[in-house]
């Protein structure tokens, strides 16, 4: 199973170190960075919180382009934008 993209695949503060332990592949990479230095929360890395805006626990530190991120960051607002298609036209609604 492939994850969605996320705003931290284009941030230049995204670091990973590795869980041995790990049941899958998925799970294998935690991610971390200034403003999460354990740990990135899903609502983030996997629920697609655009952390240009101000995230409980963040102390301030925002994401930042990394060199060469555009792609990246284009493809996770492609995804944002996708999904907030899916529940415009969900169903009962028109659109």
């Amino acid at each position: 199973m492939r994850r969605r993209p996320n705003i931290c695949d284009a941030c230049v503060r995204l670091q990973k170190r590795s869980k041995p332990e790990a049941e899958t592949s998925l799970d294998r990479w935690i991610p971390y960075c200034d403003a999460f230095p354990d740990r990135v929360p899903n609502e983030i890395y996997r629920a697609g919180f655009d952390h240009r805006q101000p995230f409980e626990g963040d102390r301030g530190i925002r994401f930042e382009l990394r060199p060469g991120g555009e792609r990246a960051l284009a493809a996770y607002e492609a995804s944002i934008a996708a999904r907030q298609g899916a529940r415009d036209t969900g169903p009962g609604r028109s659109g």
